[in-house]
């Protein structure tokens, strides 16, 4: 038993250690230092054990960090249609302040983002790796990642990875100007 206890003992020791931020290194010159003491004083490790053991108290457990497991989803949960800008009323927008989310994308007048991937990283919280490119230039579309923050099914704070951050949200076509109730826009948000 002495000698599954020396083992014992300093591996404890280095997962104790190692959870407190300190090295195996140390772990062991403790275990070395333990083993002189009991060397020392006459207790071997059977005596100690059994008296330790019932007066020792529990160490408490350490408790493993959470890892953040991002889980892919096919869709972002907003409903499809149009967004608008946080800060202009529905009725007031414009190609500059309107988006409009479709099932594989978000895209405006000049511009559109296909997403490639989404996986959700938080109860509200969302990476997107998306393909974006303008619609009136030939160039092939740019993949960045965005980090979407939703505020329910109708709301969206996107931050990108270059640096801009848009804050937008749902308005029923029967809310926008004239030239956006007339679109028929069922092809690509059904």
């Amino acid at each position: 038993m002495s000698k599954t206890r020396s083992l014992v003992v300093p591996l404890l020791l280095a997962a104790g250690l190692a959870a407190c931020g300190q090295n195996a290194a140390t772990a062991e010159n403790a275990a070395t230092a333990q083993g002189a003491d009991e060397t020392a004083s006459g207790n071997t490790p059977e005596v100690a054990a059994a008296s330790s053991e019932a007066a020792a108290p529990a160490a408490p457990e350490a408790v493993p960090a959470k890892a953040q497991v991002a889980a892919t989803i096919a869709a972002l949960p907003l409903k499809r249609g149009y967004y608008v800008e946080s800060d202009t009323p529905c009725g007031q927008a414009s190609n500059a302040t309107t988006t409009l989310l479709r099932r594989e994308g978000i895209g405006g007048a000049r511009d559109f983002c296909e997403f490639k991937k989404i996986e959700q990283t938080g109860p509200n919280t969302y990476r997107v790796t998306e393909a974006c490119g303008d619609l009136q230039d030939n160039a092939p579309p740019e993949t960045s990642t965005s980090i979407y923050t939703l505020t329910g099914d109708t709301a969206f704070t996107a931050k990108s990875e270059h640096g801009w951050e848009r804050s937008a949200r749902y308005c029923a076509q029967s809310t926008m100007p004239p030239d956006w109730r007339a679109n028929d826009i069922s092809d690509v948000t059904g």
